[in-house]
């Protein structure tokens, strides 16, 4: 009798014991699951919903519940598992990031920040806790918010590089009201041709989600050292936000007609697409002496690190010919989005540079190659210069070439 009890018990143990192992290890198959990008989610609802018939108490499974729903979208039913597994064990770390995140994806701001507290409350000095309030208050756009909670985690963190560097952000976008000044220098190697002297003045104000500003600009093009045509042109241009993830640009110029466009609208849209990726569609109108071009912009940019790099090309869309333009910008940002290098390099003639705007429809069919390089620098977190320096090889008559040198000065007062 005896005998027969203790192989009953040693079966009994054997068999939790190897219940205990095979739910481990469809724990296991669950996750790898959720992390690949197989999206195999119901198999993964049907192994975890299996194992919680067998361990019910088994919050792992909840878990990773949560994590499928929160996948697919379905908030109510992510937060339903992710507060359970608070609900059963306040101490689980991991919930309350995730609750947390899955409230601010359906846009609960205020019960994000509650969740999140209340682990901030448990454990204090968890660094995740934080870095996941910050993106729930970023998230409500209120700069005062962001400038004040970063204000606490550089304090809290000062080796936090990441911390310092969103707080140099905020302050600098706090001050986005703008007034500057610009002069353009450009040297041909044409005999008896130039140089020419392009200036401007531009202010910009800052509201909530928008800007707005003007700028008046004035080119001198001289031939044999003696003006040859000069002229203003007059702009008035707004970035404005469109959706959370995106943006655009409008610009609005004039003149009499002599130099510049007689009329000038330019329009960009600017979307983010996660992972650093930033794309821009746009559009632009030139009319100058009955000449009329519509031109497309496409681009793609990518931020990498301290990095961004940009692809950009342009085309017309109302002649035969499209005459694309190509270029791309390197830059190399430090300290503050105002503090970088740049380099570019560039075929054809795009109706986005200022230089060249002036003679837009007579070069958008001729051969152009150029590169340059520029320095921007903020001194004293309100003052901008900027130089930049330019080379180009510029067809100006059908298979006759001109090299063009260009350099530019901008002084900018934020405020």
């Amino acid at each position: 009798m005896k005998l027969k009890f203790l192989l009953f018990f040693v079966g009994v143990c054997n068999s939790v014991f190897a219940q205990k192992i095979n739910t481990d290890s469809l724990l296991v198959v669950t996750n790898n699951i959720i992390k690949s990008d197989t999206k195999e989610y119901f198999k993964a609802k049907k192994i975890a919903h299996q194992c919680l018939k067998v361990a019910p108490d088994y919050l792992d499974f909840h878990m990773a519940l949560g994590r499928i729903h929160k996948n697919e979208q379905n908030i109510d039913s992510a937060k339903y598992y992710f507060q359970h597994v608070i609900d059963a064990n306040p101490k689980y770390k991991e919930a309350f990031v995730f609750l947390s995140k899955t409230e601010l994806d359906g846009k609960n701001n205020e019960a994000a920040l509650a969740t999140i507290n209340k682990g901030i409350a448990i454990y204090p000095e968890e660094k995740e806790f934080y870095l996941v309030k910050l993106q729930i208050i970023n998230s409500e756009e209120n700069p005062k918010k962001s400038l004040e909670y970063l204000e606490f985690l550089t304090a809290k963190y000062p080796e936090n590089v990441m911390f310092t560097n969103q707080l140099r952000e905020v302050k600098s976008n706090m001050k986005s009201n703008r007034i500057g000044a610009n002069y353009s220098y450009t040297s041909f190697s044409r005999d008896n041709y130039g140089p020419w002297h392009l200036s401007s003045v531009n202010y910009m104000k800052q509201f909530n989600k928008a800007s707005i500003g003007g700028r008046i600009s004035y080119i001198d093009r001289r031939i044999n050292g003696a003006s040859a045509n000069f002229g203003y042109f007059y702009e008035i241009e707004s970035y404005f936000k469109t959706t959370k993830k995106s943006y655009s640009f409008a610009n609005i110029g004039f003149s009499e007609g002599k130099v510049f466009p007689e009329f000038r609208f330019l329009y960009s849209y600017y979307l983010t697409l996660g992972k650093g990726f930033e794309t821009e569609i746009g559009y632009r109108y030139n009319q100058q002496q009955d000449i009329k071009l519509s031109s497309g912009i496409l681009a793609l940019g990518k931020y990498f690190k301290n990095n961004w790099i940009n692809f950009r090309t342009s085309f017309l869309i109302n002649e035969p010919k499209l005459y694309p333009s190509f270029s791309s910008t390197f830059r190399h940002y430090y300290n503050t989005k105002y503090d970088y290098f740049s380099f570019n390099l560039g075929y054809g003639t795009s109706p986005d540079e200022r230089q060249t705007l002036t003679q837009f429809q007579d070069r958008v069919a001729l051969t152009s190659f150029r590169f340059g390089a520029g320095y921007s620098k903020l001194f004293a977190k309100k003052y901008i210069i900027g130089v930049n320096s330019s080379f180009n090889n510029q067809e100006y008559y059908p298979e006759k070439f001109q090299n063009e040198y260009n350099i530019s000065i901008d002084l900018t007062y934020l405020f």
